[in-house]
């Protein structure tokens, strides 16, 4: 034995060891391995062999022996020659590092959160319990296959079925990322799981795997669910006990004018001036219900390219015209165009301003300003579509708005003034979400507030709309008009009576096509036909134009609707209509509308 095996075996010198046998010292759970060593060695074989023995003295040891037979001149195998190595330091690490790895484990084993780790081939390289638990398999079938196979029982990665996968997004971005995703449970119920991605990067900062956390969150998934339906069931009520109160107060006005109108028939400019007061009523009811339906899905834009220069002129003098505050504005060179409704921007331009206004009452300045901005894609705090848009930000150095109001300010029929509807802001909400943007809010209580209003740009000269010369009526016309609501057809019969065209009525759809097929065989064909588009229970206009352009190619169709979730009114010529009448709509509306198409 050579200086370093002495040394191995804390033996001091030669003569301590020399003529002794070794097999005393090797750990007893080794030492039938170590015998077979040398057993297989005096038969002509070589061999290797880690073992524990224990020093002369005392310390335990890890070698490592490599033994090969050594033979006399005659090729008989005489004596055992051993190369060993001291691995005590590489055991310990070992050691030290699976006490560590299973220290990790039983941790990880122990939250009720999943762990899962992944490589860039979305295979699992290890998962906890809690998340073998949620996908109902033991851990051996989930580890070493594609996490899509097991989260999401599919054959391809979520991402590709429209899903964002936090575990791609932290591999592309090298950044943590969070998302919520439905995987669906061992027995077969969906879940609603919470994944976080965290990034492992190399000693060069590559991504070379990544930490996904998996929180089983459907129980407050659901609760949060039931909130918010509870929530939006008092939203309704306020919105109905608001809408409610609006109307009453409008009503009230109309039956009160209308009945001393009767009383006042010997006096016929009294009555005239009753009956203009009631209509003054009306008018506002129909203000009421514009809104309403914009703040519903019924107030589609009719869109046209606009430069907003004009508007946010117009639109800031006409909201502050007599009032004490003053206004500033500022516009960017080559501000791009927008394809929008000229009017419903111009409404949400003047709900915001006066709003500002409002909340500066000893007066003050409202700022305007209007720039191009380019979006990289969503976040947390501008949810818009990668793109191009335009912001219009609206200034004021008002009370502002504290910050437990924030998320009640978009409310319908919310409002802390005496003598706010609670509808403008609710409104304008709805007005830009409709045209593809979005209204953002930062407010200091004391200091003021600023609405940001994005609104997706073109690059577009603005078209001027050109609107028709209205034709003088050159001979009586006949007109075919359904709706479903008996009263419209009364008052409409009556209108266009008193015009001097004939008319005929039909309830739903199928009795107008009918009446228009045999109008058609009689060879009096109807001029114009005014379609519902909504009937309860029957055929709407948007079916009926399709069976009347059957029927002839060059029907002369109007659309009228007081509401619609659809987009026909904004669109109504490539449905098939020629004109649209939006209820409610006056006598003179219904006359130049029938002048222009006769």
């Amino acid at each position: 034995m050579n200086r370093a095996g002495l040394e191995m075996i804390e033996a001091e010198s030669l003569d301590q060891v020399q003529g002794k046998c070794v097999y005393p010292l090797v750990s007893e759970e080794y030492r039938e391995a170590f015998k077979s060593l040398t057993n297989d060695v005096f038969k002509g074989k070589s061999g290797t062999l880690e073992f524990k023995m224990i020093g002369l003295k005392g310390r335990p040891l890890w070698l490592y022996t490599h033994a090969v037979p050594l033979r006399n001149e005659k090729g008989d195998i005489v004596l055992e020659l051993a190369t060993t190595i001291d691995i005590t330091d590489r055991k310990l690490a070992e050691e030290r590092l699976r006490e560590s790895e299973n220290f990790t484990k039983n941790i990880l084993d122990t939250v009720d959160e999943g762990f899962t780790v992944i490589n860039k081939d979305f295979r699992i390289l290890t998962a906890n319990k809690a998340y073998c638990s949620q996908t109902g398999l033991p851990c051996d079938k989930v580890i070493g296959n594609h996490c899509y196979e097991i989260s999401h029982k599919a054959n391809r990665p979520c991402y590709e079925e429209g899903e964002e996968c936090a575990v791609r997004q932290a591999f592309a971005s090298g950044e943590p990322h969070a998302v919520l995703h439905k995987h669906q449970g061992q027995n077969g119920h969906i879940l609603y799981v919470e994944t976080k991605a965290f990034p492992i990067k190399d000693t060069s900062g590559n991504v070379t795997s990544v930490i996904e956390t998996i929180n089983n969150i459907t129980e407050k998934y659901l609760l949060e669910e039931e909130r918010l339906k509870t929530q939006k069931l008092e939203a309704i009520g306020t919105l109905a006990g608001g809408i409610a109160h609006d109307f009453n107060n409008l009503l009230m006005g109309v039956f009160g004018y209308i009945s001393m109108a009767k009383t006042k028939t010997n006096d016929p400019e009294e009555t005239i001036s009753m009956l203009e007061h009631a209509e003054k009523a009306l008018k506002m009811s129909v203000n009421l219900t514009h809104q309403l339906l914009t703040f519903s899905k019924g107030g589609t834009p009719v869109k046209n390219i606009i430069a907003l220069h004009s508007v946010i002129n117009n639109s800031v003098k006409f909201a502050l015209s007599g009032s004490r505050t003053k206004f500033k504005i500022d516009i960017d060179k080559g501000l791009l165009s927008v394809e929008a409704d000229e009017g419903q921007i111009s409404q949400v331009i003047q709900n915001i301003v006066l709003n500002a206004d409002q909340a500066m009452p000893q007066g003050g300045v409202v700022m305007l300003r209007a720039k191009n901005i380019e979006m990289p894609g969503y976040s947390n705090m501008l949810p818009l579509a990668r793109g191009r848009y335009v912001e219009v930000a609206i200034q004021d150095n008002g009370i502002g708005i504290p910050e437990e109001l924030m998320p009640k300010i978009f409310d319908p029929y919310f409002t802390t003034k005496q003598k706010g509807s609670g509808l403008g802001l609710a409104t304008s909400f709805s007005i830009v979400k409709n045209h593809g943007g979005m209204i953002h809010v930062k407010s200091e209580p004391g200091k003021g507030s600023t609405f940001y209003i994005y609104l997706p740009a073109i690059e577009a000269e603005q078209q001027e709309e050109v609107r028709p010369a209205v034709a003088r009526i050159l001979r009586k016309g006949k007109i075919l008009l359904m709706d479903d609501e008996e009263i419209v057809r009364m008052v409409n019969t009556k209108m266009i009576k008193d015009l001097g065209h004939e008319v005929e009525t039909a309830e739903h759809g199928e009795e107008a096509i009918e009446k228009y097929r045999k109008a058609q065989d009689s060879g009096e064909p109807f001029d114009i036909v005014i379609l519902d588009l909504t009937v309860r229970g029957g055929m709407g206009g948007q079916d009926a134009i399709k069976e009347l352009l059957r029927l002839d190619s060059g029907v002369k169709a109007v659309v009228s609707s007081g509401y619609s979730e659809d987009a026909v009114l904004s669109d109504s010529k490539s449905c098939g209509f020629k004109a649209y009448l939006t209820k409610p709509y006056d006598q003179n509306m219904l006359k130049d509308m029938i002048d222009a198409l006769l």
